[in-house]
């Protein structure tokens, strides 16, 4: 029988292939698939299609985007928990997937400029000097919980005030550990939202920074330290 002429609609084809129907229902659907080729190949592409979009409204998510920004091409990617990558040091889109699929193994990668819409739209209006602060989530459960302390205290550190990597450590109640604090910073995944270019050497020397110096203290600048721009 040709799909023009078939009795079946599509909606009931598609309650049977999400397991709507019961008993002689489910039956005779069933049976109409054995025998009509169209019918067949049509309930195949539900099922994928379905099998699609269950896994993009799965939990275990990993959605990104990218964006131009005035460093660069800058790829996001976010969780159902809130945002997990920020980077420009990317050579491309496929780069960014694998490292996302390193990071994340096991986890679905999906291209969501919709899910990252709003983070955009604030790293956008802070790159322009109209943007302070972040109202974004963020989720860092794939670090230490170390990590996460030293990196939640980077977070309230203020729009153009900068800390010494010294008093980070006291913050957190680990004055010795500033080696480690400075290790914890230079695996913070999302920066500038997490703002680690804020902690500097105690003389007044920048220190290190994951994406280079440089944007250190271009991003410093933007925050109006551009006392600090010649600091090495």
């Amino acid at each position: 029988m040709s799909p023009e002429t078939c009795p079946i609609p599509d909606e009931r084809l598609l309650a049977y292939v999400a397991g709507e129907l019961e008993g002689e229902d489910e039956l005779a659907i069933a049976t109409h698939l054995g025998e009509c080729q169209g019918c067949c190949e049509e309930a195949a592409e539900f099922t994928a299609l379905r099998g699609v979009i269950s896994a993009c409204c799965a939990d275990d998510v990993v959605r990104w985007h990218s964006f131009r920004a005035p460093f660069g091409i800058m790829y996001l990617a976010a969780t159902d928990d809130g945002l997990a990558r920020v980077s420009w040091q990317q050579p491309g889109p496929d780069a960014f997937v694998h490292e996302l699929e390193a990071r994340f193994p096991g986890r679905l990668i999906v291209r969501d400029p919709d899910a990252l819409a709003e983070a955009e739209r604030q790293l956008r209006e802070y790159f322009a000097g109209q943007r302070s602060s972040f109202d974004l989530p963020v989720d860092l459960s794939a670090l230490s919980d170390f990590d996460q302390r030293v990196l939640a205290a980077a977070r309230r550190i203020g729009f153009g005030e900068v800390v010494p990597y010294a008093e980070l450590a006291k913050r957190i109640a680990r004055p010795k550990a500033v080696r480690a604090v400075g290790n914890a910073l230079g695996r913070n995944p999302v920066a500038i939202v997490v703002p680690c270019h804020r902690v500097i050497r105690s003389d007044g020397s920048l220190g290190g920074y994951g994406g280079g110096v440089e944007y250190k203290k271009r991003l410093l600048a933007i925050e109006g330290r551009r006392d600090l721009s010649r600091a090495s």
